[in-house]
């Protein structure tokens, strides 16, 4: 990739390097939830050009497709004659002659309000356009490139509403009232850089040398940004904590829109959903992809708020991982990645890496920064992945799965990145924290690794594996050509016995009493969880816990509640607490714990009598410190 700006330098006209892309965008004039752009185009030497739109991006792995919101394709000459265009495909357009072309204009449609079924656009890669509140733009959804100029820099010129203010990590050359331009030195900059335009106010927080920008519309109301900030500020500090202090970026940018679905959260925790509310239900939720997506120095998020400010905890719960991104893959990638392929794009073999990673740093970065507690990190969050790994099967090797990722069976099996992906990669740690006598881990190398290569120096796509081994050790290649490469089961047990913690996947003894189920007198809405809260839909008289219909309780928390700080359960009989949301009020439900014979299933217990090696990682692991 580093290769092809020179070899361009050879082959290309000098002059050709002070062309650029300039558009123009007017949102002043959105019709139809349309906007017009506008190219200004650089000089084209052919007879026959194509102009291309994304069939996807990076960070999605899906195909999108964005040349289906473009219509009124048109090109013309320099004299204003209208040049001949031909689509082809969902994402090309076929111009010629396009030796004298001038402009190029065209409609975009919101993606967002779109019928779409067979490639809908994942919102946060998606456009909204509202008239005087909001435009959300992912820039590959409103502009498109010719074949073989992706490195030419771009201007867009927008003309807005003065109250809209349109945030980004873009460069803003200039910024008025009634507009705002923005450089990016090539497409790839581009498309990687979101913008939201929104009236809301923005707020800033400092985490070490970055300024983290936190934008928001809400069509609520104007508090978005204050509870998301709020939840942001503990994160950031951890998150600054892990990498040591100094961060691969100045600034960054937290892009938000929230949906205020605040009735249709008091229908579904209401315990008891009548017949008739579910087409409401189906209208405001059917087909909406809810989320994020990650960027180099930014991220997307198209979040609910089911009441409660929820969505504040939902970004919380996702922005430590879309912020570590900062590292892989946006330092750390491979060629696939670093040049991406837009039109017919081949997807990288290293999931494991850029999600998989991704998402295991995101566990314990909560924990070394006391977001969590060891024990919940190990119970709850480990234990759910652990939990999902075993439904993904081992007889698809992940590297495979990763390159194939557009096509079935492959496409339905994505989700394991952040699942199995992530035992994996807390797995490959214990085996570098065991190789290494604790002196490297997983962190450690990952970091020495994005300052080998960096931002704007790519790995071949069979280079990285061998890089890890070396800079760990020989037999670390036993690792991935067991787990990453090969078919072998993961040894989740093995893994966690390096550090001190006994696991077993089933394990026969006494159980506590299960407070939602119909042998309690209790049914529960158990498939629809807010804010990891649901709701009582029956309930008994005689409930061991005395929940009456409509309470909704954390599902972590009648587990929990049966044991002790350590872990350990009560004795029968033992008095225990609950709390649970009651007529929109917090009580607390006191009742005699009950147990029975019964197998437990995913039993984790950290060893009391840990060898000296043991303990050494385990505090490496919890605490990220020797």
């Amino acid at each position: 990739m580093k290769k092809l700006p020179i070899l361009l330098f050879l082959v290309t006209p000098l002059f050709q390097y002070a062309q650029q892309y300039s558009y123009k965008v007017n949102l002043t004039e959105c019709k139809k939830d349309r906007v017009a752009v506008e190219l200004s185009c650089p000089r084209l030497d052919k007879d026959t050009a194509y102009f291309n739109f994304p069939m996807t991006v990076p960070g999605t792995y899906a195909i999108l497709n964005y040349g289906t919101y473009i219509s009124d394709f048109k090109a013309f000459d320099e004299n204003q004659k209208q040049l001949e265009t031909k689509k082809i495909g969902a994402n090309t357009f076929k111009i010629f002659p396009a030796t004298n072309i001038k402009t190029i204009t065209y409609q975009v449609r919101d993606s967002w309000d779109s019928k779409e079924k067979k490639h809908k656009i994942f919102e946060p890669a998606g456009t909204g356009f509202e008239k005087g509140k909001y435009f959300y733009i992912n820039n590959g959804g409103l502009f498109g490139f010719f074949d073989n100029m992706l490195l030419f820099p771009f201007t867009i010129e927008f003309t807005k509403p003065s109250d809209l203010n349109g945030f980004t990590s873009l460069s803003c050359t200039s910024k008025k009232n009634n507009a705002q331009i923005f450089v990016a030195e090539n497409y790839h900059i581009l498309i990687d850089n979101p913008i939201l335009f929104t009236s809301q106010k923005d707020k800033i927080i400092k985490v070490a040398n970055a300024d983290i920008t936190v934008a928001s519309y809400y069509n609520g109301n104007d508090s978005a940004g204050f509870y998301i900030t709020s939840k942001l500020d503990s994160s950031m500090q951890a998150i600054e904590a892990f990498v040591g202090g100094t961060l691969p970026i100045s600034n960054y940018n937290f892009l938000n829109y929230i949906v205020d679905l605040r009735d249709v959260g008091k229908i579904l925790l209401s315990g008891n959903i009548r017949l008739y509310q579910y087409p409401k239900i189906m209208r405001k939720l059917g087909n909406q992809g809810f989320g994020a997506l990650e960027h180099g120095t930014s991220s997307s998020y198209y979040l609910p708020d089911f009441g409660q400010n929820s969505y504040s905890g939902m970004v919380s719960e996702t922005a430590i991982h879309e912020f570590m991104h900062i590292y892989t893959p946006l330092s750390l990638h491979s060629e696939l990645i670093g040049n991406f392929n837009y039109v017919n794009p081949k997807m990288s073999k290293h999931l494991w890496l850029y999600e998989g990673v991704t998402e295991y740093f995101s566990t314990i970065i909560a924990m070394q920064g006391k977001l969590e507690t060891i024990e919940n990190t190990i119970n709850h969050q480990l234990k759910n992945k652990i939990v999902s790994s075993y439904s993904y099967p081992d007889s698809i090797p992940f590297t495979v799965m990763s390159e194939n990722v557009f096509t079935k069976p492959y496409l339905d099996l994505y989700d394991q990145v952040y699942e199995r992906g992530a035992i994996m990669a807390m797995l490959l740690d214990f085996e570098i924290m065991k190789l290494t006598n604790g002196e490297k881990n997983l962190k450690s190398v990952v970091f020495e690794l994005t300052s080998l290569y960096g931002k704007n120096k790519s790995f071949e796509e069979d280079e990285i594996i061998p890089m890890f081994v070396k800079l760990v050790h020989p037999n670390l290649q036993l690792f991935f050509d067991n787990y990453v490469v090969g078919k072998t089961p993961l040894d989740i047990e093995g893994g966690f016995k390096t550090i001190g913690i006994n696991y077993q996947k089933e394990k026969k003894g006494i159980v506590p009493s299960d407070l939602l189920s119909k042998e309690n007198g209790v049914i529960a809405n158990t498939g629809i969880v807010i804010n990891n809260r649901i709701a009582i839909k029956k309930a008994e008289k005689n409930n061991l816990a005395g929940f009456i219909i409509g309470d909704k309780v954390d599902r972590d928390e009648v587990l929990k509640c049966f044991q002790k700080e350590n872990g350990d359960y009560v004795a029968e009989g033992d008095i225990v607490k609950l709390k649970v949301i009651r007529k929109e009020k917090e009580v607390v439900l006191s009742f005699p714990a009950k147990f029975k014979n019964g197998t437990l299933k995913n039993v984790f217990e950290i060893s009391k009598d840990k060898t000296v090696e043991q303990e050494n990682l385990f505090r490496l692991w919890t605490t990220g410190k020797n």
